[in-house]
């Protein structure tokens, strides 16, 4: 009776079901919209303007052209690619970009609605856009296989591939239209934006022009095309997750909880792809397979790392209002929660798991009797010295920036640290050089010599013994750098405390108005 019941209300709840009030209000502005409208028309007329000046060119030769379809069916991807590619990631970005201006009460300032349901809205108008423009293609689409030279199968899988790949550019696109810039950086992020999606189209073009040399449509009869198939959109689908929740994050206001779905969704991605990869490794006996895990999730969590020194320290009462009262409950959530000590002590604990794990299988296969393949001795000692650098190294920079912005720069906003942590290596890795330049002694081996402190120069030494000294000079500095922070980190942890037990501060302790 229980799950009738429950059953019951959900289906009574279909009632209340309404479509998302933003993928309304954009669709409406696209109609009245004179570049929408005039941009599928101008499609349209490429594609029957293509069309016919094949058509016509065949009349001149007195043989039948047998890839004249495979001819007509390149040319619809190039201008289908160009006009979704271009025009839909660009449309929905500058509308959401002028909409995040302050000076705009629109949508976002104004409405009730969760930012995660506006970034879906924007997203659903793009992919509707999209599969519009597909729809105004499909009739030409299916004229190609009339022709001869291009089979349904592969059609259809092109197509597939190239919808997929406009709707994660539509993502960008919403992205960088979040960024917290001002109106002439936003321009040359857009303009940056546009030469990536020239990069990206001239990349599905080559594509889908190597699925039909290939003969796509017979390989979709077998099992290994799936596999890659499927690993291809997995990979591209947890891409688009991460830069769904960075889009929702963006536009959150400050006293949301912004660094919860980020730091589980990409904890949850780190389980789940470490063990597709181990799994992977037991699969064909080779431990390497573990390394692009590894390298990939180094790079998420580096980049992490910088975002997670430019927290507030100071939690927003709605914030602290979520945060567990069971000690174990309250230690965990301080990793996901909001704040810089917490976001660190994160970053840490997975760069160590997802090293360590690949540094301890790639000694363990050392061993041959055990069957698995591995990388040589000395490129196991080198890989574990490299990574153990670059993290010290990196962990070094951040906590100095933290430490510089708190003790001399506490009035400015703590995005500054983050900046701070980017300029510390990249001086350290001009100054020196451009010095040895006004002093005319830049030369190759300068740049291969021993730099301590600089990061780059960690890649760029041959002999082991440099290395070592970059190690021992990073895990000085790191310690250092941890023992300054020491006090600051442990204040931060005692200071995570549910809003019933925290110490109210006098601002906050006798309100002045009504509720």
């Amino acid at each position: 009776m229980n799950v009738m019941a429950r059953l019951g209300s959900r289906l009574a709840r279909w009632r209340d079901w309404e479509l998302n009030p933003v993928v309304v209000k954009e669709l409406r502005q696209a109609v009245r919209n004179w570049s929408v409208t005039g941009m599928l028309l101008l499609f349209l007329v490429l594609l029957f303007g293509t069309s016919l000046m094949f058509l016509v060119s065949q009349t001149f030769t007195s043989q039948f052209n047998q890839r004249l379809g495979a001819q007509i069916f390149q040319a619809f991807v190039v201008i289908l690619g160009g006009a979704s590619t271009l025009f839909i990631p660009l449309y929905v970005g500058v509308r959401l970009a002028i909409e995040r201006q302050e000076n705009n009460v629109d949508l976002l300032y104004i409405s009730t609605l969760t930012p995660g349901r506006i970034i879906r809205g924007k997203f659903y108008c793009g992919a509707y856009m999209t599969l519009l423009f597909f729809s105004a293609c499909m009739p030409f689409m299916a004229f190609t296989n009339l022709l001869r030279g291009v089979d349904l199968p592969t059609v259809f899988c092109i197509l597939l591939v190239l919808f997929l790949v406009v709707c994660f550019a539509v993502q960008v696109g919403i992205l960088l239209a979040c960024l917290p810039l001002s109106k002439p950086f936003k321009v040359l992020v857009g303009l940056s934006g546009i030469g990536i999606a020239f990069v990206v189209l001239s990349s599905v073009v080559g594509l889908a022009l190597e699925l039909m040399r290939s003969g796509v449509g017979a390989m979709m009869a077998g099992r290994d095309f799936w596999i890659g198939f499927s690993t291809a959109v997995g990979i591209g689908f947890a891409g688009f997750l991460l830069l769904h929740f960075l889009s929702i994050a963006l536009i959150s206001p400050a006293s949301a909880n912004r660094a919860l779905p980020l730091r589980l969704y990409l904890t949850v991605l780190w389980f789940l792809s470490g063990g597709l990869s181990f799994l992977w490794v037991r699969h064909t006996k080779d431990t390497r397979m573990l390394l692009p895990w590894a390298i990939v999730m180094g790079l998420l969590l580096f980049a992490a790392l910088f975002v997670v020194i430019s927290n507030h320290d100071q939690l927003s009462l709605r914030v602290r209002r979520r945060i567990p009262r069971a000690p174990v409950r309250r230690a965990l959530a301080f990793l996901f929660f909001n704040g810089a000590a917490g976001g660190l002590a994160w970053v840490a604990l997975l760069l160590a798991l997802t090293f360590g794990a690949t540094w301890w299988a790639l000694d363990w296969s050392l061993d041959r009797a055990r069957g698995f393949q591995s990388l040589s001795a000395a490129d196991v000692s080198d890989f574990a010295t490299t990574a153990a650098g670059v993290i010290s190294y990196l962990f070094a920079y951040a906590l100095t920036a933290l430490l510089v912005h708190r003790r001399l720069l506490s009035g400015r906003p703590p995005r500054l640290a983050g900046v701070l942590a980017l300029i510390i290596p990249g001086a350290l890795a001009v100054v020196p050089n451009l010095g040895m330049f006004f002093l005319n002694r830049l030369t190759w081996d300068a740049v291969e010599r021993l730099q301590l402190g600089n990061l780059f120069n960690l890649f760029i030494v041959r002999e082991s013994a440099h290395q070592l000294d970059h190690l021992l000079c990073a895990g000085t500095w790191l310690m250092i750098a941890c023992a300054l922070n020491a006090r600051w980190f442990v204040r931060q942890f005692q200071s995570f405390q549910p809003l019933e037990t925290a110490v109210t501060p006098p601002a906050e302790a006798t309100p002045t108005g009504p509720s």
